[in-house]
């Protein structure tokens, strides 16, 4: 049963609605549902229903209101809701969130950055709160609803731009600031979508709206963050705001207890400290130091208006612990910006964190920490953060060197450990008093055995709490005689064992077998491949583990397991072949990565290595981005998998996933490609596999190219093309140069490239592969086009007939970029817009962001060709967004570059300047040769007298280097005009 009152107020029970009655009827149904639990004052409902001036006989009228209430949510559910009389009024036996109100508040009180849930809160509104009802309560109640909606919208739009999808918010926030033209909040959302794909006049356009509605109606200016979004604006540098992270996961279902360690967190953490705050909650396993540390951030929450981040260091889990620079990497991207660098050196990145978290108040949970020296690395220099750590271990050194505050955790006192069972179990506890207690002594006090001793008792509802303790004592001591003595260790362990027995004979095995599985999330696809059993049968088998508390839901679909009960599944016989479930577990990874790729990029499949059809079921894509959204959730998954067959004597998967998540990896999550290549490349040497480590230096490359990392991509490449020449591997060989063409091409270093295309291309034909054939056409045509060969054009069109023979339309859309450029130097600029736009929009049917980034830039540049300068700057805003998402600081001044010549052709030489001055800054950093010549030509045009020659004389030298007379002839040319 569940109430609504975000639109005509409405009971409805079993998918269908209740008719509740007349508006006054209404009124006083909401007015208990807004206090929902809560005792209404019987004077307090007739001053929210009737307002001042009831009639005479109110409380009658109340009576029957209330009277035929209770008939209404009979009739919906009998056991259900009920109205009850309470000392001085009323109240409504429902828990909050049968309310909408209070699930649309708790969205977005839980996940204030999740724009998936925001999205989904948002859709909980059905029109007018309270639609139909009139009075003053009412609109007071209105008003209030009215603005958290506003709040909430706004919150979800800045979600929705920071994870780099603004255009989906331009229609609400249009409409929310239309019906609301003074609110601010509104307005400068608005503003940060508008710049965001493009529309920078029309985010001015908003602003000077706002700006006199708000001297008309009420005399004032705007408020400083609006103005700020507007300065922003002009001056073309509207970066995404700081980050908030939310990252607690849910606070624990009936957590009881440790008030003493509540109180030390908060003593500890709420005072006015100069040195930053750390405390290490240690203790036992089991003893609940996460759940009572997650519970407590949730209590605290508001004392961290920047945000909290958490993360699993898994120092305990049966794999390795996480590196603290993988940590590092980790809470770099939750803090940062989608596509911001994150440095390669551990020193760098513990630096950086420190930067960002320096003037920001956060609560940063590191838990299940394995040593000191994992955690050091992680902790923040300000006092503005409070950092609680979670460990088995004492953590000394923190203490002693860092003045860390310990809290420490062991079992539970007897009259706690009570109290869970009662609320876990129920009345039978009050039934058994004695047999309660005994059981709490059996589990040791601790909660995650009492949780699972609970379910245990709740799956055995008629069976007496006395016979069950008498089962775990024999189980216990059982486990005593072969331990060779009684020890927590033994207890736990009889808990988790006789935990087991309320499952099936399948449930136990999947448990058992998941303890061996390496990554820390599955579903049921995985386990189905670990247990050779049908997708069904392992769905049921999850469900099951979910109720008895021996897994637990991390997600859609997704499931975890504590480490310590992943530890004594590893234990469990149960007569597993470990090493061919694992293999199962991999091949099935492998079959399904291989039908997202083919889904995502089917022109390359046989680039990719081999797959052979898979045994066991895996998901199956119906389109390009339902393969990349599963693509990125298995992505931690996958890393972990890797990881572990790179070390644990599998190099041969952790060099297949690597190989065939190269395209997808290619500008996207640099942090796991790294992490995935660098284990493959690791792997690979260690068996002396030459062809996998060399693919693997290949994608390591590109990631470095991309980066900029110019120096470490072309040694990565070469290291390649040397291992691919040791085997003989002539296709392997073509690839390498290929890619060293494209790392000369993205420093503009045009000549040489064009030199290592033709060799790759030769290759290539040699090695029969059609599709790198195409390839190296499309760059060879394309750096012809900049050269100035007459070639091009033929290469560009036998590119696009290879590409259609295979049926690559990822290469399509690149051979389009070169046509588009070739257009643009003969003259024919609309064929150069269309062509760039037809690229742009295949890209993004294929979801490559980082490809149609370059498809936009270059849509501006010939955009502005026609003199639709308004339209280039926008696209080139846009593409500079989109490579700064992804990463690429070569397409950054590419970008910087194009929006610096749109804007002085427009007339506006100090934001032209700018911008040029920041490609130069961004060029230089990545040695792309040929945009510090163009960042110089621009600045150029936006000076005068000796600074003016010096940016002229620095252009000149650079395009003479690199051999484009052509341009030198425009550039002298423009230096006469002026």
């Amino acid at each position: 049963m569940d109430f609504r009152l975000l639109g005509p107020v409405r009971l409805h029970a079993a998918g269908k609605a209740v008719e509740v009655g007349e508006p006054r009827r209404q009124a006083v149904l909401a007015v208990l549902l807004i206090d929902a639990g809560r005792t209404v004052d019987v004077d307090v409902l007739v001053d929210r229903v009737w307002g001042e001036a009831p009639p005479k006989h109110v409380r009658r009228s109340l009576q029957a209101h209330i009277t035929r209430i209770r008939r209404a949510l009979e009739q919906a559910d009998p056991d259900g809701a009920q109205v009850v009389r309470d000392s001085g009024g009323y109240r409504i036996t429902i828990r909050p969130q049968q309310v909408d109100v209070f699930r649309f508040r708790s969205a977005f009180q839980d996940h204030p950055t999740d724009a998936a849930a925001l999205r989904a809160a948002l859709l909980l509104w059905q029109g007018e709160p309270l639609a139909g009802l009139r009075g003053p309560w009412v609109e007071r109640t209105r008003t209030a609803l009215r603005h958290e909606y506003v709040a909430a919208v706004v919150a979800w739009a800045e979600a929705e731009i920071r994870g780099g999808n603004p255009l989906a918010t331009i229609a609400r926030l249009t409409e929310l600031a239309d019906e609301h033209p003074l609110q601010e909040m509104a307005a400068a959302a608005l503003m940060r979508a508008l710049y965001a794909v493009g529309r920078g006049a029309d985010a001015l356009a908003r602003y000077e709206r706002i700006r006199l509605a708000l001297r008309d109606e009420l005399g004032a200016d705007p408020g400083p963050e609006l103005v700020a979004v507007h300065q922003a604006v002009l001056h073309h540098d509207l970066r995404p705001r700081h980050v908030t992270p939310a990252q607690l996961p849910a606070d624990v279902a009936a957590f009881t207890g440790r008030a003493e360690q509540l109180a030390q967190l908060d003593r500890f953490t709420g005072g006015t400290s100069r040195t930053s705050v750390v405390v290490c909650v240690t203790g036992t396993a089991g003893a609940g130091k996460t759940a009572t540390v997650v519970h407590w951030g949730h209590q605290v929450r508001d004392r961290f208006p920047d945000g909290q981040l958490y993360l699993d260091l898994c120092g305990y889990d049966p794999g390795e612990p996480m590196p603290s620079t993988d940590a590092l990497a980790v809470l770099l991207t939750a803090l940062l910006p989608a596509g911001t660098e994150i440095p390669l050196m551990p020193a760098e990145r513990a630096a950086r964190f420190r930067t960002e978290v320096a003037a920001r108040r956060m609560l940063v949970v590191l838990d299940n920490a394995a040593s000191v020296e994992q955690v050091r690395p992680l902790l923040p220099g300000t006092p503005m953060c409070a950092v609680v750590i979670t460990s088995r271990d004492s953590l000394a050194g923190l203490v002693a060197l860092h003045g860390a505050h310990r809290i420490e955790m062991d079992r539970l006192p007897a009259a706690d450990a009570v109290t869970l069972l009662h609320r876990l179990i129920g009345e039978r506890v009050d039934a058994e008093p004695e047999a309660t207690a005994a059981l709490a002594e059996r589990c040791v006090r601790l909660p995650l055995t009492l949780r699972l001793a609970a379910e245990y008792a709740v799956s055995r509802s008629r069976t007496p709490l006395s016979r069950l303790v008498d089962e775990l004592r024999a189980a216990q001591r059982t486990l005593d005689v072969l331990s060779g003595g009684s020890d927590q260790r033994a207890a736990v362990r009889a808990v988790f064992s006789w935990s087991l027995r309320q499952l099936s004979a399948e449930a136990a095995h999947a448990f058992a077998v998941l303890g061996r599985h390496p990554a820390p999330m599955f579903d049921a696809h995985a386990l189905a491949s670990i247990t050779d059993r049908p997708l069904e049968q392992a769905q049921r088998s999850l469900d099951a583990l979910v109720r008895a508390n021996l897994v637990h839901a991390t997600g859609s679909d997704r499931y975890g397991m504590h480490d310590l009960l992943k530890a004594y599944a590893a234990e469990l016989d149960d007569g597993i072949d470990e090493h061919t479930a694992l293999d199962g577990a991999y091949r099935y990874y492998i079959a399904a990565i291989a039908a997202a790729m083919n889904c995502l990029y089917p022109g390359e499949a046989h680039r990719r290595p081999s797959v052979a059809d898979s045994k066991y079921p895996i998901p199956v894509f119906s389109d390009a981005h339902e393969a990349r959204d599963w693509l990125d959730t298995e992505l931690p998954a996958v890393q972990a998998l890797v990881a572990h067959a790179a070390t644990h004597g599998w190099p041969e998967h952790a060099a297949t996933l690597s190989a065939l998540l190269f395209r997808f990896l290619e500008g996207h999550q640099e942090t796991a490609a790294l992490a995935i290549n660098g284990h493959a490349r690791d792997a690979a040497h260690a068996a002396g596999d030459h062809i996998a480590e060399a693919n693997a230096r290949i994608a390591l490359g590109g990631l470095h190219k991309q980066a900029g990392r110019t120096k470490l991509a072309t040694a990565e490449i070469w290291a390649a093309y040397s291992l691919f020449g040791e085997v003989a591997d002539v296709l392997g060989q073509a690839r390498a140069v290929g890619n060293v063409g494209m790392i000369e091409e993205s420093t503009g270093r045009y000549l040489p490239a064009s030199d290592y295309y033709t060799t790759a291309l030769a290759l290539f034909q040699q090695a029969e592969d059609v599709t790198g054939q195409a390839h190296m056409l499309t760059r060879l045509g394309t750096v012809e086009v900049r050269i100035g060969s007459e070639s091009a054009a033929h290469h560009l069109r036998q590119a696009m007939e290879l590409h259609r023979q295979a049926g690559h339309r990822f290469g399509e859309a690149w051979v389009k970029i070169g046509m588009g450029e070739l257009a643009a130097t003969e003259g024919r600029p609309a064929d150069a817009i269309q062509l760039h736009t037809e690229a742009a929009d295949l890209f993004g049917q294929l979801g490559h962001q980082y490809s149609e980034a370059w498809a936009i830039d270059g849509l501006g540049r010939a955009e502005a060709l026609c003199g639709r300068l308004s339209d280039a700057t926008n696209h080139h805003r846009q593409a500079l967004g989109l490579f700064r998402q992804h990463g690429d600081r070569i397409g950054e001044s590419w970008a910087l570059n194009g929006l610096g010549e749109a804007l002085h052709a427009r007339g506006h030489e100090a934001a032209a300047r700018d911008n040029h001055a920041d490609a130069l800054a961004m060029a230089t950093r990545t040695g792309c040769r040929e945009q510090i010549a163009r960042a110089h030509r621009g600045l150029a045009r936006a000076a005068t007298g000796a600074t003016a020659r010096h940016h002229h004389e620095h252009a000149i030298a650079i395009y003479t280097e690199l051999g484009l007379r052509h341009v030198v002839r425009e550039q002298v040319a423009d230096d006469n005009e002026r």
